[in-house]
């Protein structure tokens, strides 16, 4: 409706202020309103002009419009008076028609409503198939591609001359990606049925950096599958930048660098050509960010245009960058005087310019752009530096090695724990830190340096070179022991992965089990957990520590599926029917419920998760779920977003479905949803088939209330 009303103001002005044939023109059924209003009709401005004493005047004492002879913009309207000297017409006071005010204000020339600020409305509080209505009437974005096919036949005595005439569709740039059926890919289909406009606008609500390795892979694969667009009305806004922005915001430049690469985007929006920008910046390659400035607009208005704002910073980079410093100052003082709000961008340049070295306040983050002009300026990142880069640095930052190893493995460390570093980059990461062997040798008796980096990187040499499995248990304890429950727990788990996949399982290994049990669910091992869960049972067989692992290794194993309602015998009509047994594997789960505290919490969840996924528990397990005190507490989603999460997972609309059922975890994340909420999760997940992402889902929910009954 924004993109009608402009194109429609400007085509009413230049009929107000020109064409007197348009103004003759009969009126057309397709105008909004009608050109030559009956007197009683109502107008789009008071008839009754404001006079010069203030008060309303007579129709019959207004001034008529002052007409020249010959002028065309009045010729022939109804609105001039009639010639008194035609014999033909009366020219008494009571003929003449009252005249139409000259307007001593502005004039609304767009009709009630239009160019008015519109309410804020969550898209989630309406259906996604509300109509929409446009101004003027006319058919809506997504007919155009529904046009029917017309063919014509072949011409006589010439077979195979026939021809079809149809409408082709636009090659949509958001059908670009990297992944398929293939390799991992959620299908070139899994929009179909989606309204373009309800992913537009809920795309924005995918968490950017976030610790959930389920929702992370679900975003990523969404964001890269090559997939035909979602058809429908449109907001006007790109819906690859829309991609390419989540991604960067999740720290996956790479990936976005590799779709610009492969995919062959050669003209991109300026939105886009700003986030592949961003994301060349962020993996170092200044010279590919610098092309790219040939797609973004020029002479915007910095102070409020992010577009125009990064345009003219990369300008000025790109710039120094190619050693024309007279012209980048020239830039510099440009963006200056237009507004640009960038006082560390602008001392950095002067820095690197002519050396000049300017106070300015440091920002709380560090954009791609901004850690590269600080290199530029020859300016070192502080040693707490690490915590203010976006997410989209980090992997570039601990893949450095002119940087401090310290420095590196704070930012790997951090990438880890979002998922966007493997473990052999972990690990090269802590081996970049030199040694001795009387460093690693005090790691093993306690001896521990002060830095909590330094004592990683030592503690991952030592696993590395003990050659026992049971020595190499110790060390990997002592390491879980002190890192579980802290922000470099993930970045431990990945580098030592191939270390912990060495020590087989044993008893001589009981007091490690329960830790391996634990590692191993969270790297998605569910093979090697189960075995080290079988060592763990033999001598801890009725400890709250195995009870709960247990439930989490239930929830990822398929073999716990859907089973069908058990027949039940009935008598007549109005007799009791015998109450459905139940599985023996929930009893624990009642059990917590009456013991309260931390094990009701997690025996509730585990109720709840179960149901979700398909197990079917008899009214009475409910029953005693809302006896003890119902279900725990939690981020609770929008109703409107789960009510749109049901209907789109029982329609199979893939995408939707995993893109509102990250906008509903949002930044919370599954260890702190509602059990309400991730219920409908799980549940959605699993009827659009991805069935063992819903098991990961609950089972990382579940760990995150482990407690070994505390």
């Amino acid at each position: 409706m924004k993109n009608v009303g402009r194109p429609l103001a400007t085509g009413i002005l230049l009929i107000a202020a020109g064409a007197g044939s348009v103004l003759a023109e009969e009126a057309t059924n397709d105008w909004p309103f009608d050109r030559h209003p009956p007197r009683e009709q109502s107008w789009p401005f008071d008839r009754d002009a404001v006079g010069s004493g203030g008060d309303k005047a007579d129709t019959a004492s207004v001034m008529s419009p002052v007409a020249e002879p010959g002028d065309p913009a009045v010729e022939g309207s109804e609105w001039l008076e009639p010639a008194f000297d035609d014999p033909t017409l009366n020219n008494s006071a009571e003929a003449i028609a009252p005249q139409p005010p000259v307007q001593s204000g502005p004039i609304r020339i767009l009709p009630p409503n239009i160019g008015e600020d519109a309410p804020e409305v969550d898209p989630l509080d309406a259906p996604a198939g509300d109509p929409i209505t446009l101004f003027p009437a006319g058919p809506s974005a997504g007919d155009r591609n529904d046009l029917p096919t017309r063919a014509f036949g072949a011409r006589p005595g010439e077979a195979g001359t026939g021809i079809e005439v149809g409408s082709l569709g636009k090659v949509d740039e958001a059908s670009v990606g990297l992944l398929d059926d293939s390799n991992g890919g959620l299908g070139a289909t899994m929009w179909a049925g989606t309204d373009r406009r309800s992913v537009e606008q809920l795309i924005d609500r995918i968490p950017g950096p976030t610790k959930s390795p389920v929702m992370g892979d679900l975003s990523r694969r969404l964001l890269l599958t090559a997939a035909r667009p979602p058809q429908g009305i449109s907001d006007g806004q790109s819906l690859l930048a829309l991609r390419l922005q989540r991604l960067n915001a999740g720290g996956r430049s790479n990936n976005v660098v590799r779709l610009l690469a492969r995919a062959g985007v050669s003209n991109p929006s300026p939105a886009a050509a700003r986030q592949f920008a961003e994301a060349a910046l962020a993996t170092g390659d200044s010279d590919a960010a610098c092309k790219l400035l040939a797609g973004l607009p020029v002479g915007g208005d910095p102070g409020t245009d992010p577009i125009a704002a990064f345009a003219l910073k990369l300008s000025i980079f790109c710039q120094i960058a190619g050693g024309r410093t007279a012209a980048a100052n020239l830039t510099a003082d440009l963006a200056r005087e237009q507004g640009l709000n960038a006082p560390l961008f602008l001392s950095l340049a002067a820095a690197a310019t002519d050396g000049l070295a300017l106070d300015a306040p440091e920002p709380r983050t560090l954009d791609p752009l901004l850690l590269r002009m600080m290199e530029a300026a020859g300016r070192d990142l502080a040693s707490d530096a690490v915590g203010k880069l976006t997410p989209s640095v980090l992997v570039s930052v601990a893949e450095d090695e002119a940087l401090d190893p310290e420095l590196r493995i704070a930012a790997a460390e951090r990438a880890a724990a979002l998922g966007l570093l493997g473990g052999d980059q972990m690990a090269a990461a802590y081996l970049s830190v030199p040694y001795t062997r009387e460093d690693v040798a005090g790691v093993r008796v306690g001896v521990e340096p002060v830095s909590p980096y330094r004592r990683r990187a030592l503690f991952h040499q030592a696993v590395l070179d003990e050659r026992v499995p049971a020595g190499r248990a110790d060390l990997l304890a002592m390491l879980f022991f002190r890192e579980a429950g802290s922000e470099a727990y993930p970045a431990t788990l990945a580098a030592h992965r191939g270390s912990l996949a060495s020590v087989p399982p044993s008893n001589v290994l009981m007091a490690f089990a329960p830790m391996a049990v634990e590692a191993f669910v969270q790297l998605g091992d569910r093979v090697r957990a189960g075995m080290w869960l079988s060592v763990l049972e033999g001598s801890a067989a009725g400890t709250r520590q195995v009870r709960e692992l247990r439930a989490v290794l239930r929830l990822i194993d398929p073999s716990t599926a859907a089973r069908p309602p058990i027949a039940l015998p009935g008598d007549e009509e109005g007799s009791v029917r015998p109450v459905a047994p139940i599985p023996a594997f929930v009893q624990p789960a009642l059990d917590d419920l009456a013991a309260g505290g931390a094990a009701r919490t997690f025996g509730a969840l585990e109720i709840v998760l179960l149901d979700a996924l398909g197990v079917q528990l008899p009214p009475s397990v409910w029953d005693a779920l809302l006896v003890s005190g119902g279900l725990p507490g939690g981020d609770v989603a929008p109703l409107a977003l789960t009510n749109r999460l049901k209907q789109a997972s029982e329609q199979k609309r893939l995408g939707e479905t995993v893109l509102l059922s990250l906008a509903a975890l949002s930044d919370a994340g599954p260890s702190n949803a509602h059990p309400q909420t991730l219920s409908e999760i799980v549940r959605a997940l699993r009827k659009v088939g991805l069935e063992r992402e819903a098991r990961s889902l609950a089972a990382e929910a579940l760990i995150a209330r482990m407690g070994y009954g505390s």
